[in-house]
């Protein structure tokens, strides 16, 4: 029998190569129920610890992103520009809450009803940009790429303001969930890099999907271990803040 030639071996791979595609309707169905999970672990880790405010803003921050991943899964290839707005823009709302539930973790002074109202203008910019993106260049997928874009920028700013506040009290665990939201900002900035070179014809289709689907994967990792993060950091601040009082107790006496 003849030996199989390059061609067919390079066939034979490629083929392999496209097995390796995660199943969409099981995938955005493990991440929504994981963002559910981690909501509700953070709500009881701030049942327990209430003087930590960022921990309600994660919950919530956590639900209004598997609220848009569920409605991702529901796409369809004809869904309707109110659709997809609805979806991504719960998305993105998702990670503005993230992003200020970190600022209220390290300044419990920041006010809730100062982060709404900085988590709905953020909002009202990316609708406006959404729109114009898909006005402008739908077939290019530009609006994907600002949706992309969005997350980029908010994971940044929450891994930033995680870090940050390293200075302020000396946590130990802070690192853990910086670096998962690094982590989800980096896969976004991929995701935006990979959607222009599909939209200019650099890459096929098929492989974007494929991409798409570990994207997900990966974040939906990254918030759990995000999550893990914030709960071991309200768990070090209040045996620090314990151990405090407990000696000034000592020294009043």
């Amino acid at each position: 029998m003849p030996h199989a030639n390059g061609s067919t071996r390079r066939r034979r791979h490629l083929k392999k190569i496209a097995v390796l595609a995660l199943h969409a309707p099981t995938l955005h169905f493990i991440a929504v129920l994981v963002t559910v999970v981690a909501a509700g672990v953070s709500l009881l880790t701030w049942y327990h610890h209430r003087e930590g405010p960022g921990l309600r803003g994660w919950a919530l921050a956590l639900l209004l992103g598997g609220a848009g991943t569920f409605l991702f899964g529901l796409r369809g290839p004809d869904a309707s520009f109110r659709f997809i707005l609805i979806g991504d823009g719960l998305f993105v709302a998702g990670f503005a809450a993230m992003w200020m539930s970190m600022r209220r973790f390290n300044d419990p002074a920041m006010t809730a009803e100062l982060a709404g109202v900085i988590v709905a203008a953020i909002l009202i910019v990316f609708i406006a940009l959404f729109t114009l993106a898909w006005q402008v260049a739908p077939l290019a997928r530009a609006q994907s790429i600002v949706f992309s874009l969005f997350v980029f920028i908010l994971a940044s700013l929450a891994a930033w303001e995680t870090w940050r506040g390293r200075q302020l009290d000396g946590l130990r665990s802070r690192p853990i969930a910086a670096l998962a939201l690094a982590g989800i900002a980096i896969a976004r900035l991929v995701r935006a890099a990979m959607v222009f070179a599909q939209g200019m014809g650099m890459i096929e289709p098929e492989v974007g999907v494929v991409a798409q689907g570990y994207a997900l994967y990966f974040t939906t990792v990254c918030i759990l271990v995000v999550t893990f993060g914030l709960v071991l950091m309200a768990h070090e601040r209040f045996e620090r803040q314990n151990v405090i009082s407990t000696e000034a107790g000592r020294a009043a006496e």
